[in-house]
């Protein structure tokens, strides 16, 4: 069996998952809550999959292991895991069950590894365990202050960071990888690849934070933060950092980080809204 199937079935399974859930609960809100969940595992898989690689994942698609490796993350990590977190956390499922979860994922993790799709370096499927059962409290936490009426300014701003990190990073990621749009290089490491992979996730979590910060401001304010961002790309593309080959790219490349900031503002606001419609 083809070992991107097996990585197929994940994102299938998570798609049923997530469809199941929004349809018992008829709450659309669950549906950001995955977006922030998944932009959330970003900044421990750069650490640990990209600076320092603790595994490797095995999908077979692209035939570029760094590529490979990146999809094979985004199954786990963009899917299945935020998935039955936002399901544990919309159906309030108690400790135990949590528990039982996690110890199916750290099963899943012994099938990858004995059918070779996946191999660990230092990691330990132990540490995937905790990591599952820190993930699902930290989903529960989230959405009971949505549920409950109890979002702060710091919330939105973990909010509308996380979102924008996933759905902003992952089209960044398709423009780069798969359009051709743009090549990211500062030769941190001697694979090309890698090397725009993590000057890639940086500029991704810079954008981010000025859509996070740029959420509680009023037009103008918007405005100026976009303006920054602009300047940002700009002295990015004069350093050779970003690196275009013609003005449309450089456009379609730009307008991609300001469409994103407009939609996640909105659909932050929808998704930490008090009561779903």
């Amino acid at each position: 069996m083809p070992k991107f199937f097996w990585y197929g079935s994940l994102v299938v399974a998570a798609l049923l998952i997530l469809g199941y859930t929004l349809w018992k609960t008829k709450d659309l809100r669950l549906l950001v809550l995955h977006f922030c969940l998944a932009g959330l595992i970003d900044p421990l898989e750069y650490v640990i999959l990209i600076l320092l690689p603790s595994y490797q994942y095995y999908s077979g698609v692209m035939g570029n292991p760094w590529i490979d490796n990146m999809l094979g993350s985004f199954a786990s990590n963009d899917f299945i895991v935020p998935s039955v977190a936002v399901a544990a956390a919309a159906f309030k499922l108690r400790f135990i069950w949590l528990l039982c979860l996690s110890i199916l994922f750290m099963g899943i993790e012994w099938l990858f590894l004995s059918l070779q799709a996946y191999m660990h370096y230092w990691w330990t499927t132990i540490y995937t365990g905790i990591g599952i059962l820190l993930f699902f409290w930290i989903a529960q936490w989230l959405w009971g202050s949505v549920r409950d009426g109890k979002v702060t300014k710091p919330l939105l701003f973990v909010y509308t960071f996380f979102a924008y990190l996933f759905l902003y990073g992952s089209s960044h990621f398709i423009q780069g990888h798969f359009l051709d749009v743009h090549e990211l290089q500062v030769g941190w490491f001697s694979d090309p690849t890698r090397d725009h992979i993590a000057v890639g996730e940086l500029l991704e979590a810079s954008t981010a934070l000025i859509a996070a910060f740029s959420f509680f401001l009023k037009v103008p304010g918007k405005v100026g933060f976009m303006a920054i961002l602009l300047s940002f790309d700009f002295l990015l593309l004069a350093s050779s950092t970003i690196q275009i080959d013609d003005a449309w790219e450089f456009i379609f490349y730009v307008l991609l980080q300001l469409v994103w900031i407009l939609v996640v503002h909105a659909i932050v606001r929808y998704g930490t809204r008090s009561k779903a419609c």
